[in-house]
């Protein structure tokens, strides 16, 4: 019964969506034809700019009346007056080409980017999240078949017939859409989100006023207006090299068909083969850096050998790129914004900033035109514009990871009830809802979740009436340093609700200590979670490196499998911990070393990684064993494997895990001496237990490449002489420093 339901719905949608992208595809192509052969390219800035004007009063007003009437009753109408607005324009064409010519391009302009828009929303409103995950992928597809269709028939047409007999042809995609989108609506069994009464909802906002008060879609407006700048002086740059190859109407026509459709076909292909993928191994950020990063070494391809072809291949693949890898991470983007602020913002921010981005780059145009370049100087120019925002468009969007996560946190623990962490194939989004939600009781969290969006954050030594468990969460969000130690150490065992909270509290300098005190109370119960994050490459690299201090405290086989695990990690500071922390662990429990075969498998891995540092690394935290540490004194037997050389001190520690420890320190500091006969001990007794492969390595790494192996004494015979030298070498260590 739930199928036969819902598969009209969906045939509806995607013969809609396939109707509206075959529209855009061939408009694109009619409008570019129509305007050129009417007009000199020079005056297509001033038109971008009008149009640009049309466009922002039309999101203004369609913002408003989506956001109150909601996209079902408004966008059917549009479409429905846009066709009759193409039938009105194919009809004065004869009589005033030139008028016509500019309707046209103002009506593309004022419906085209609002009317996908707002089809996209009523298909978000249709159904619940999982069934979305399944069908609108099919719908997705059918619209880029649709483009295709498109396309073809452009190109068809101008070959057959003239450039304007497009026109009807576009007013009958739109009808279509018309019609089917009025039976677009949720199945009766479907509530939605933002479906609650007038007397309980509260006052709708407007879509400045949720901009204004929400930094992360303000940073998503930037980044699509300076997206859109960089895509209009690109796309001015190809029409320019166009105008001037084609002089003919039917010519650009079919130019500009047969390029959308290519595109189209590839964006296709990159959707359906490349989008998931990329989400799942890279991240949403990282995809979506593939348009800018196109941009910028695109640009300079075409800098290099400047004509049709090379403008041409990098307007395509930014196009391609932008409508799948950059699309299928844009639209995640607004995954965690609540629907009451998407339905206000999302169609400004999807569109008038990027009919401001256009505005903006038509000034561009018209400042550089009017410098009295040569055509080949202006297209140049723009094109090292276009890179330079490129450039900017990298770094914004490697800031807005940092602003998604939190949205998402904030979204997580508001509605965390709610939440399905299967089908979730984005990875960024699946690793923060793990490290977010970590052990929560979703049963358990549902009645409390009112209380958590309403309760301000105070100490828990007031009497707010709130649940006390619910209360210490939100006092380890605070912050106040204060309020966070309170709710740290006010208990001796941690609620597994708490240990994810705490988790993220060691990346906060002023609190990570007290975390890392209340964690370690609990270290048995938590391995899996704090091996977990350790793993996680997208945790917080402050986060990662202070795990290791908290496993160190729990002597156990899985700690042991983290922390080796962990030395694989490519931030030195992280395999730093993780030796301290085996080191802790093996020294108070020998039955846990891991294999020694495996201890030399990573300590010939570090020996190597070492060799290719150009500087030493350092180390962020004060550890308790190391020199200047305030328990210093007070580490295990004393043995501080400390050095000048961080990178030696790892390895020592690591070697410790699997020979005898006490004449390997004893040789460990005997090379941080001067003294000539003391060293070449220690090498010598370094040479007769390491097993071959790690020898040569670490006695290179000592010593370089040109020492000669030797036959050598007895291991046993040196370890003693080291262990008589053992006064000797601290007095001169001690004189050192």
């Amino acid at each position: 019964m739930r199928n036969t339901e819902k598969d009209p719905l969906v045939l509806a949608a995607m013969v809609s969506a396939g109707a509206m992208i075959a529209f855009q595809v061939a408009g694109k192509a009619t409008r570019d034809a129509v305007f050129l052969s009417a007009f000199p390219v020079t005056t297509l800035p001033t038109m971008i700019l009008a149009s640009a004007g049309v466009s922002i009063l039309a999101v203004l007003l369609a913002s408003r009346l989506i956001s109150t009437k909601g996209p079902r009753a408004v966008v059917p109408s549009a479409f429905g007056a846009s066709s009759i607005l193409l039938v009105a324009e194919w009809m004065i064409y004869s009589m005033a080409p030139r008028a016509a010519t500019i309707v046209l391009y103002l009506h593309m302009a004022g419906f085209g980017a609002i009317l996908v828009s707002g089809f996209w929303s009523i298909i978000s409103e249709m159904f619940d999240p999982r069934t979305a995950k399944a069908k609108i992928g099919r719908i997705a597809a059918a619209g880029t078949l649709g483009g295709l269709v498109g396309g073809v028939i452009a190109e068809r047409t101008a070959a057959m017939f003239s450039v304007t007999a497009m026109l009807p042809i576009l007013a009958i995609f739109h009808f279509i859409c018309a019609l089917l989108n009025r039976r677009l609506r949720a199945p009766k069994t479907i509530l939605q989100p933002h479906s609650i009464s007038k007397k309980s909802a509260p006052e709708s906002k407007s879509g400045f006023e949720v901009l204004r008060a929400v930094p992360y879609l303000k940073q998503l407006a930037l980044l699509v207006m300076i997206g859109t700048v960089a895509e209009a002086l690109l796309d001015y740059v190809l029409k320019a090299h166009a105008s001037g190859t084609f002089t003919q109407g039917h010519q650009l026509m079919r130019f500009f068909a047969i390029f959308y459709t290519g595109i189209s076909l590839v964006t296709f292909l990159v959707q359906a083969t490349l989008s998931r993928y990329s989400l799942q191994q890279f991240g949403l950020t990282t995809t979506m850096s593939t348009v800018p990063f196109t941009v910028v070494a695109g640009g300079f391809g075409s800098l290099v050998w400047p004509g049709l072809f090379s403008t041409g291949f990098v307007r395509g693949v930014q196009s391609i790129l932008g409508s799948s890898l950059f699309k299928s991470g844009y639209e995640l983007l607004y995954a965690p914004v609540p629907p009451a602020d998407k339905r206000a913002a999302k169609t400004i921010v999807d569109v008038a900033f990027d009919k401001l981005g256009d505005a903006l780059a038509a000034g561009v145009i018209r400042l550089v035109l009017l410098a009295g370049f040569s055509a080949l100087i202006n297209n140049r120019l723009l094109t090292l514009i276009a890179m330079m925002l490129g450039v900017l468009s990298l770094v914004l969007t490697s800031r807005l990871s940092s602003g998604y996560v939190a949205t998402l946190e904030k979204s997580l623990l508001s509605r965390a009830a709610d939440l399905d962490l299967m089908g979730i194939d984005e990875r960024t989004t699946r690793n923060t809802m793990l490290r977010t939600l970590g052990t929560l009781d979703l049963g358990a969290v549902r009645p409390l979740s009112p209380i958590v969006r309403e309760q301000p954050r105070q100490p828990t030594t007031e009497k707010t009436g709130t649940d006390p468990l619910v209360r210490r969460m939100l006092d380890l969000q605070s912050d106040s340093a204060a309020i966070v130690r309170a709710a740290l150490t006010n208990q001796k065992t941690m609620d597994p609700l708490l240990i994810a909270p705490a988790i993220r509290l060691l990346a906060r300098d002023d609190v990570s200590e007290d975390a890392v005190r209340a964690l370690r109370i609990n270290a048995a119960a938590i391995v899996g979670q704090l091996t977990d994050a350790l793993l996680n490459v997208e945790e917080d690299f402050a986060v990662r490196r202070r795990i290791p201090r908290i496993l160190a405290y729990c002597p156990s086989t899985r700690a042991v499998e983290g922390l080796m695990s962990g030395l694989s990690d490519t931030r030195f500071e992280v395999r730093f911990s993780c030796g301290r922390g085996l080191s802790k662990i093996c020294g108070a429990d020998p039955t846990l070393r891991p294999p020694a075969e495996k201890i030399y498998t990573e300590t010939h891995r570090e020996i190597t990684k070492g060799k290719r540092q150009s500087e030493l690394p350092r180390v962020l935290d004060q550890y308790e064993d190391r020199a200047g540490s305030d328990n210093a004194d007070s580490a295990p037997g004393n043995v501080l494997w400390n050095s000048t050389d961080i990178r030696l001190e790892h390895i020592f520690r690591l070697l410790s895990l699997c020979l005898h420890p006490e004449p390997l320190h004893v040789a460990f500091q005997a090379l941080h001496t001067n003294d000539t006969y003391l060293r070449g001990t220690a090498l010598e007794y370094l040479e007769s237990i390491l097993p071959p492969g790690i020898r040569e390595t670490l006695l290179q790494f000592l010593e370089g490449s040109s020492r000669p192996v030797g036959k050598g004494r007895p291991a046993d015979q040196i370890a003693a002489e080291l262990m008589q030298s053992r006064s000797q070498i601290k007095v001169k260590l001690t004189l050192a420093r």
